[in-house]
């Protein structure tokens, strides 16, 4: 746009999320970001083509999700929906026939109403700013066309359920309940419904990752940013914005340093820090004020551990269906839907989880760039458990070790493989951890700033008064993943 960019980070590198770690020498863990879906950069593949060239390469597996179920060792496999696999849907039909048919048949007419109505309208409705509340935008036309099959009472019901009043099998209601928890979307939260159908059909079938682990996203923006004129400053954190005759001037530095700008741009900040700190309260309506300060941030807090293993997990389920090999996402589940309810009220009342609910997430080692090529997989396991605040430093770190064994002992009772002798090594990531990453991660960890809730999603999030980006103060705009459409790791906010 003709200006003069420079780029202020608190951390050493750029790149917040998209982080990249080694678990054991010749791995790499994706600490943060891993499971990204096909809508994430639309339009930036299509703005900066050379942004492909650079790094930001991506690469999917056969299967983009499935299920275990401990009882009796079978499983459903969600196909990705890419054209080398099952753009149509019918080999995931099949799948959920074996347990439903009807459920197949309700799948293969979702499909095609999600491809025909909701994707393009669903596109247009991310990659634009958010409307102001009472101005149609394209969610809203989508509602009202009635060609688009969707139920009203999806809106007001709770992901499980909207799953429920769907699907008829408990086994096909379990392969999205959890996986829409990885998402951020409560299982009980009345409301919350019809963002999880959406991750659903929308999100969950164009399952993809980036090759070389999430970081190289990092290292791509950064070198497009470098050969465009623009300049990065690690190390130097931003305390203040600075503020004059209602229009912010620029920013000043933790070390005093005051740096004129004539547009500001706060990218993925928290809303709290980014009102009360870097802003300040003098320059804000009581009412959005007291607003951000309500916003909720505490719910999604998770263990992401990454296993560097010997040999690929050998499900128990491979017998039921071999391609369980080829999933990128995999529930270690069961029939029990309660036991999500019940998982989301103890963690509420501030109780460890009772039950080791896990899902896995791994590339399905055909990522030379993550792993040494005579090793077979690099295999990320999440659980959803307290916020940070909840325990001290010193708990935090026997905890680490105690879920560590819970893992493992719940893993090898699906793939008998798994056990301490195929573990090479292993990263725990732990909301404590998560919070001291980036700030904006604090106080709870949380990966996606704030809640996905239903009164922060789309164009309320974070709040109603600052969806649009542009702050009350003149020159200065806000944006990253507490911001609309919903939490994640992707560039839609950074886009609008």
């Amino acid at each position: 746009g003709g200006m003069s960019v420079g780029i202020f980070e608190e951390r050493h590198e750029l790149g917040g999320g998209w982080s990249s770690e080694e678990p054991v020498p010749g791995f790499i863990a994706n600490i943060c970001s891993t499971a990204h879906m096909q809508n994430y950069h639309l339009p930036i593949y299509q703005d900066i083509p050379e942004w492909e060239d650079y790094g930001a390469r991506y690469t999917h597996t056969k299967v983009a999700h499935g299920i275990t179920f401990i009882e009796d060792d079978t499983c459903i496999l969600l196909y990705c929906a890419f054209a080398d696999a099952d753009p149509h849907q019918e080999k995931t039909a099949k799948e959920f026939a074996k347990f439903s048919q009807k459920d197949a048949d309700t799948w293969l007419s979702l499909w095609e109403k999600c491809e025909k109505y909701w994707r393009p309208a669903l596109d247009e409705w991310m990659f634009t700013p958010a409307q102001p509340i009472g101005v149609q935008d394209a969610f809203d036309r989508l509602l009202m066309n009635k060609d688009a099959g969707i139920d009203p009472l999806w809106l007001l019901q709770s992901p499980i359920q909207v799953y429920k009043d769907i699907f008829e099998s408990i086994e096909v209601r379990n392969t999205f309940a959890r996986v829409m928890q990885s998402f951020g979307f409560q299982s009980d939260m009345p409301g919350a419904g019809m963002g999880a159908l959406i991750g659903v059909l929308y999100l969950l079938p164009l399952h993809q990752y980036v090759i070389g682990g999430s970081h190289q996203l990092a290292h791509a923006s950064q070198r497009v940013i470098l050969e465009n004129g623009g300049k990065v400053f690690t190390k130097h954190s931003v305390k203040k914005i600075l503020i004059k005759n209602g229009k912010a001037k620029g920013i000043k530095l933790s070390d005093g340093t005051e740096i004129e700008a004539k547009k500001l741009v706060l990218t993925s900040v928290d809303p709290y820090q980014l009102c009360f700190d870097l802003i300040g309260k003098e320059y804000l309506s009581e009412k959005i004020l007291k607003r951000v300060e309500n916003i909720e941030r505490n719910w999604i807090t998770i263990t992401w551990y990454t296993w560097a293993l010997k040999e690929a997990p050998r499900y128990k389920a491979e017998k039921f269906n071999p391609d369980i090999n080829e999933a990128m996402g995999l529930i270690l589940g069961d029939r029990d839907l309660d036991s999500l309810i019940v998982e989301s009220s103890e963690r509420k009342i501030g109780k460890w989880p009772s039950k080791t609910n896990i899902i896995l997430c791994y590339h399905g080692g055909n990522d030379s760039l993550i792993g040494p090529p005579d090793r077979d997989f690099n295999v990320l396991t999440e659980q959803f458990v307290l916020p940070a605040f909840a325990l001290s430093e010193s708990e935090w770190k026997k905890m680490e070790k105690k879920h560590a064994e819970d893992v493992i002992n719940v893993w090898q009772k699906y793939a008998p493989n798994m056990t301490w002798d195929n573990v090479i090594g292993y990263n725990p990531v732990t909301p404590f951890y998560t919070a001291n990453q980036c700030r904006n991660f604090a106080p709870a960890g949380n990966w996606c700033i704030i809640d996905n809730t239903p009164s922060q999603f789309g164009r309320t999030r974070p709040i109603p008064e600052l969806a649009g980006h542009r702050m009350p103060i003149k020159n200065l705009y806000a944006t990253g993943s507490a911001w609309h459409p919903y939490g994640s790791a992707h560039s839609i906010q950074g886009y609008n």
